[in-house]
């Protein structure tokens, strides 16, 4: 007689630490190579530009799934696999849809409260970040058809602008509070790829060292 495997489903489809690590790295990855292509925009300037069109769009069809195969599995803050004492943190993501993430359960905490200050400054936020990018990508275009266009103003500019947005994200949530549902203003996906800490971090380092280079090229 067949003796019954008894190990726990939620056991054997434990997943591997390192191949998770290693996956929401490289999928990191995409978006500096879309800022380089971006601000930087290596000639034919057409070229860069339409890249990294491509690659913004594209990325979240891969980093969506990325997101379903590990949110049960490590925590959304740290990024630890697994989660120490796990407890689950509901999120709203755009179209009303909701994702059920894990947090260490010191970590569900702070992960709440910076999600619930991104929807409070939600269009402040969403006004920083997309107006000085649809400014550059417009110059890269206009560039790109053969016409004057400020490319290296529309370039500081982004920088300063989005350095001083994501700053004030990663900064303003310490002091905000909770707030029932917890919704998320942006593409909740990529916060899955490092963990919110690890993506606050470099958005501070960044986004200081971008407000640095917009101020510069004032003067």
């Amino acid at each position: 007689m067949a003796i019954p495997d008894s190990t726990p489903p939620a056991a054997s489809a434990a997943p591997n630490p390192l191949a998770v690590y290693t996956a929401g790295v490289l999928l990191f990855l995409f978006i500096p190579v879309v800022l380089f292509l971006f601000v930087r925009h290596p000639a034919p300037v057409g070229v860069s530009l339409a890249a990294g069109v491509v690659l913004m769009i594209g990325h979240r069809f891969i980093a969506r799934p990325y997101m379903e195969r590990v949110r049960e599995s490590k925590c959304l803050w740290c990024n630890r696999v697994p989660p120490r004492e796990p407890v689950e943190l509901e999120l709203r993501a755009a179209g009303g849809r909701t994702v059920a993430a894990r947090c260490c359960a010191r970590h569900r905490e702070p992960a709440a409260r910076f999600f619930s200050f991104l929807h409070l400054w939600r269009w402040p936020l969403r006004l920083g970040i997309f107006l000085p990018l649809l400014f550059l990508l417009t110059a890269l275009a206009v560039s790109a058809a053969g016409q004057p266009a400020p490319v290296p103003f529309a370039t500081n500019w982004f920088k300063l602008v989005v350095g001083i947005t994501v700053n004030v994200a990663a900064f303003g949530y310490l002091a905000a509070r909770e707030h029932s549902p917890v919704e998320v203003p942006f593409p909740v996906h990529n916060f899955f790829l490092l963990g919110v800490r690890n993506l606050l971090w470099i958005f501070r380092l960044v986004g200081i060292w971008w407000i640095w280079q917009g101020i510069s090229s004032l003067f």
